[in-house]
């Protein structure tokens, strides 16, 4: 049986442009299988699993300090991006790239009256 233990919260970066928002998250020890990306409200919900290496059976543990079962990050959202093209990529150096694509917003819009006759 696994420990009870919270989830702990994993550091991440993120930066904008004036047309996207890129989210990284180092993920050493994760496989890629074990990735799951979902949006729920506004939130990118992101969960892994890091899973124990093998070590010799002789060998007992002095300290275990590596989070080794399921862990889910939640990160807010704006609003104001296309979240059916969100996309994301594992990088060879187990970082995640999470790519926002913003909505364009325009500085002014011109709007056409109606005349009711």
């Amino acid at each position: 049986m696994k420990p009870v233990q919270e989830t702990p919260n994993i550091p991440y970066d993120i930066y904008e442009s004036p047309q996207e928002i890129v989210i990284m998250l180092p993920l050493g020890g994760v496989k890629k299988e074990s990735l799951k990306l979902n949006i729920k409200d506004y939130r990118l919900v992101i969960t892994w699993e890091r899973i124990k290496p093998k070590v010799k059976d002789h060998l007992i543990p002095l300290k275990e300090e590596c989070y080794r079962w399921p862990i889910n990050q939640t990160i807010d959202l704006p609003p104001q991006v296309y979240f059916d093209k969100i996309h994301s990529k594992l990088t060879p150096d187990n970082t995640l790239q999470i790519i926002v694509p913003k909505a364009l917003i325009p500085e002014k819009i011109t709007l056409e009256v109606e005349y009711d006759k």
